[in-house]
């Protein structure tokens, strides 16, 4: 146990003559009045901002030489001993797009003889126009509007008509009054109610569909019936017959069509697109 202290005490001293410098001759140490001895020309030092010393850019890493793969080397074709490599041919027309850093592809210049071929396109701007209806009217109203519209600076084509008091939409007479039930039956059942069965007249046993003012109401119930399946249907004029004149004015452009509404409420004829 002697021993053990009296190397303790050893190394006690000579910790604390290191940390007071006395062995700086023999030992070097790191205390900073040594460091500051050691300077050299301390006053030629200067601090410069940040800004001044400006960004330095690493050198960019050069990339591997990449290796070629065993499918690429086991695709290219061996060569004889003593042959010539052919030469590659050249790429017949520039890369679509470039790569960075380089500048894009100038674009093919055109053929003059394509060129030349092709005329230059024409366009012709086609006068745009309007194109409003009246009528049908009677013939002594009919001229009237149509002197307005023609001093307005409208074109006007004329149209007559032969009209009737109403349109009668019937079934042709069937051979039994049975029949016709059975008939009767098979439009209410798509649809259409209002039948009845004519007693007299050269249409007995004929069925009644429907009775309408314009004849064009009568062909849209036909046309609405027969895309339901039935068919053999007819339409016969009722009453008086009467000649109308339906007219068609023609304008220029469409913003000189708007005097047409103008020019249809004097006559109590409201304006219709022409059809």
């Amino acid at each position: 146990m002697r021993w053990l202290l009296a190397l303790l005490v050893v190394a006690n001293a000579f910790a604390f003559a290191l940390f007071q410098g006395w062995l700086s001759p023999w030992v070097r140490g790191e205390r900073e009045p040594q460091r500051l001895l050691e300077q050299r020309d301390p006053d030629r030092l200067r601090v410069v901002p940040l800004e001044r010393l400006g960004t330095a850019q690493p050198p960019a890493p050069s990339s591997p030489q990449t290796r070629p793969s065993p499918a690429a080397s086991a695709a290219k074709p061996a060569q004889t001993p003593g042959a010539v490599p052919a030469p590659s041919p050249a790429p017949s027309s520039p890369p679509a797009s470039s790569g960075p850093g380089l500048a894009p592809a100038a674009p093919a210049a055109p053929d003059p003889s394509i060129a030349a071929a092709s005329p230059p396109a024409t366009t012709t701007a086609s006068a745009a126009g309007a194109c409003v209806a009246f009528g049908p009217l009677d013939e002594a109203r009919a001229g009237r509007l149509r002197e307005a519209l023609e001093s307005a600076g409208a074109r006007v084509e004329s149209t007559r008509i032969e009209q009737a008091a109403s349109y009668l939409v019937y079934v042709p007479p069937a051979r039994t009054p049975a029949e016709a039930q059975q008939h009767m039956a098979d439009l209410r059942r798509i649809g259409q109610t209002d039948v009845f069965l004519m007693q007299d007249g050269p249409q007995r046993l004929g069925i009644s569909v429907g009775l309408f003012r314009s004849e064009e109401s009568a062909r849209v119930l036909v046309a609405r019936l027969e895309s339901l399946g039935e068919t053999g249907l007819r339409i016969a004029p009722r009453g008086a017959i009467t000649t109308r004149v339906r007219l068609q004015a023609r304008w220029p452009d469409a913003a000189a069509a708007e005097a047409a509404a103008a020019i249809g409420s004097r006559f109590d004829v409201p304006p219709r697109d022409c059809r």
